[in-house]
């Protein structure tokens, strides 16, 4: 504490102290200090209350450039087309704006991609290869290294080192997302040294005289021969699609919608489509309506309005926890698609129709994958949509562009569907799908034993940074490790697209036989070797080699974890369901080895696994309906027997909830320990629904007052003595 200062009268003669002269000096500097601190802080927060925010600027991008390909016969190029940036602009406008990934197979200078002066030869070709079958003709992409010594690259790509010739190649694999890759020292040589891939391409000074290698890599353009290219053959799967509907569903982010809508009309292949936008926030509709009519415009392109109110609620048909979810976000989306739906199929009698949203931006194929693969829907009934998006095609781990896969697991963010599945989904829509509208989709498409067609590599993009699925620096995360597309598309407008090449593999039967055989054929990791980091005779003798990895869902977060399948630092990030699977099969890569993996339920309804390996519902244990209120260990000793949870697995289904309980509203999806249950109670918002989950582990103790658990217990075997 200072002490004050005493005020003296200056006798004459007198002469200040040096002391005194010195603390003047002091405060005079610091008051000056002080002063041009707060000078440059309220100039700064001038400057940041003036700054766009993030949505705004990212919605400035010209998409045109992206979407660059080779002269069409379709209307001529809106404004933004005719003069757009450069592809060097726009990729660092977006890593700047966005932050999102860089898609995959991206130029360093997207200007070195020039395609033959009749259109892009498609990477894709009509034969197929591998036990994973893919129509990836080659080689897209050539790749130099720089070599630089003394120096590292920052911010590690997976995890774990190895060998130089190792970690090239998963640098490669990964895309534009690695930079290159920074080595140890080592006095036997550079072949010897262990290596780690790194994000950054900027190198820095190593003091522990650390090599690296800076990868260059460039598209590489082939020239396909008019009379024998095979991607000339005809694709039976094709359709143009000309006057299906695109069905925008917008609530009130005009900048997101902005974006959306660039990016969609930047494809010549827009024009075949049929714009709509709909809209669920009266607040905001005067201003979503003028900005998709300018973007559209713009584009010389029409656009439909479509106007969703708000869900009204009767008191004497809903109870008051219906009525209250009707007002959350999760009500909210599912009343908005449901409008959307029955407008699109109902009123508009669209046979098939694309539903994005509109926090999503698209690779330049986006609609080529719908033009290439619609027909499939057509001749194979077990198909009931094809989707832009595989909710596992994270960098590192999905990789081929060309590769298509099925899956079970409804995917959403930006899909095709067609009416003929609305006719079917629609008599099942619940009045409150609790969970949102997305899981009940899945509930839906396994009752019906349905699937969607899916891409390796996702042709979409969640490019909000906020939004009612995005409240955590995790979830953005996740969003940013997924792989993104940068193929330009093959197709023009006046001719059947093929740009996926052979896509008959995709037939339900040719599918299921070539992932038979591939998994009989396929040497097997186990969970344990897989934790262990997989032993050395998988990674040196094996490599490249596809495996099979049996497991239970209730290991697969650790199993997803541990073979790094799950980025880093997001774990938590999304529900520990297994996405993106076909019956419990969800294709995968060992990131650090570049093995690739069939991970395989052992409770697999279709039995892919040899007999010793797979789990069924032991014929010991009988299905048992119980009272309100009770938990299966008080269902099963009433009858004298035990409950065994392994067995409850084989009873978290639908049609088997339907044949013990009425199930008047439908199944539908939720979490908590007794599923799966039916609901009894009518002050419950899933009055009279048949619960199951995709989540939540079995359990025979937990009980809940409001609904009646579905139990196995164990059957009583009585003997008699003649």
């Amino acid at each position: 504490m200072i002490a004050p200062v005493r005020k003296r009268v200056k006798a004459k003669g007198d002469h200040d102290c040096f002391p005194c002269t010195l603390q003047r000096i002091v405060i005079i500097v610091l008051a000056a200090a002080n002063f041009v601190v707060c000078i440059a802080t309220v100039c700064y927060f001038r400057q940041l209350w003036r700054q766009p925010p993030f949505d705004e600027e990212f919605s400035d991008i010209d998409f045109s450039r992206l979407y660059d390909r080779p002269e069409h016969s379709g209307p001529v190029p809106g404004p933004s087309q005719q003069h757009s940036s450069t592809g060097k602009d726009l990729e660092a406008m977006t890593e700047r704006t966005t932050k999102a990934p860089t898609p995959e197979l991206r130029s360093t200078d997207a200007t070195e991609f020039v395609p033959p002066a009749s259109r892009a030869c498609p990477i894709c070709g009509n034969k197929l290869q591998g036990p994973m079958p893919t129509s990836l003709r080659g080689p897209t992409q050539s790749c130099t290294w720089k070599e630089l010594q003394d120096v590292f690259l920052s911010d590690l790509v997976g995890t774990g080192p190895s060998r130089l010739s190792d970690m090239k190649d998963f640098c490669i694999e990964f895309g534009p997302s690695c930079g290159g890759v920074t080595c140890s020292f080592s006095p036997r040589g550079i072949e010897e040294a262990m290596c780690t891939a790194r994000a950054s391409h900027a190198p820095k000074k190593s003091p522990t005289k650390e090599v690296s290698f800076v990868k260059e890599c460039k598209l590489e353009a082939s020239n396909c021969d008019e009379e024998t290219a095979e991607w000339k053959a005809p694709n039976p799967f094709a359709k143009d699609l000309h006057g299906t509907a695109i069905v925008i569903l917008a609530h009130n982010r005009e900048n997101e919608l902005r974006s959306c809508l660039g990016s969609l009309l930047a494809m010549p292949e827009a024009s075949l489509f049929r714009l709509h936008v709909s809209l669920d926030d009266p607040a905001a509709f005067t201003m979503m309506e003028g900005c998709a009519k300018r973007v559209a415009a713009a584009h010389n392109m029409d656009v439909e309005i479509w106007k969703a109110s708000a869900r009204v609620a009767d008191p004497e048909v809903h109870n008051q926890e219906v009525i209250k979810w009707f007002g959350m976000n999760t009500g909210k989306i599912a009343h908005h698609y449901w409008v959307a739906f029955e407008r699109a199929f109902m009123d508009k009698k669209f046979e098939a129709a694309v539903f994005v949203e509109e926090d999503l931006v698209f690779s330049p194929d986006f609609l080529a994958l719908f033009r290439s693969t619609a027909g499939l829907l057509e001749q194979d009934p077990s198909l009931w949509c094809i989707s832009g998006w595989n909710d596992f095609g994270f960098k590192g781990t999905a990789s081929d562009p060309c590769r298509l896969l099925r899956t079970t697991y409804f995917p959403g963010l930006g899909f095709l569907l067609t009416r003929k599945a609305w006719l079917q989904i629609r008599e099942e829509w619940p009045i409150a799908p609790t969970m949102g509208w997305d899981y009940w989709m899945r509930v839906a498409f396994r009752t019906f034993d349905k699937e969607c067609i899916i891409p390796e590599v996702s042709r979409t993009h969640h490019a909000a940074a906020k939004g009612s699925s995005v409240t955590s620096a995790k979830q953005l995360r996740l969003f940013e490790a997924m792989a993104f597309a940068d193929i330009p598309s093959s197709c023009v407008v006046a001719e059947p697209c093929n740009h996926f090449g052979n896509v008959s593999y995709l037939l339900s039967q040719e599918y299921e036989a070539w992932l038979r055989e591939t998994i009989a054929d396929a040497p097997k990791i186990s969970v344990v070797e897989l934790k262990q980091k997989v032993p050395h005779k998988v990674g040196t003798q094996m490599p490249s080699l596809l495996h099979v990895v049996p497991f239970l869902r209730e290991e697969f977060n650790g199993l997803a974890e541990a073979a790094g399948l799950l980025p880093r630092n997001t774990k938590g990030s999304i529900p520990a369901d297994l996405r993106s699977e076909h019956y419990g099969v969800m294709a995968g890569k060992l990131v650090n080895q570049r093995i690739p993996l069939l991970l395989v339920d052992k409770r697999s309804s279709r039995g892919y696994l040899h007999r010793e390996d797979q789990l069924r519902l032991d014929p010991g244990y009988e299905v048992v309906a119980g009272a309100r209120g009770l938990s299966c260990d008080e269902v099963c000793k009433l009858r004298g027997s035990s409950c065994d949870k392994m067995q409850l697995f084989f009873l978290n289904d639908c049609n088997l909830l339907r044949k013990h309980f009425p199930c008047e509203a439908g199944c539908a999806h939720q979490v908590g320990k007794e599923l799966p249950v039916y609901v009894p109670d009518e002050f419950q918002p899933t009055y009279r629904q048949c619960l199951l989950t995709f989540i939540s582990p079995m359990n025979c103790e937990a009980k809940h007052s409001s609904t009646s658990r579905l139990c196995a217990c164990r059957l009583i075997r009585t003997t008699t003595t003649l």
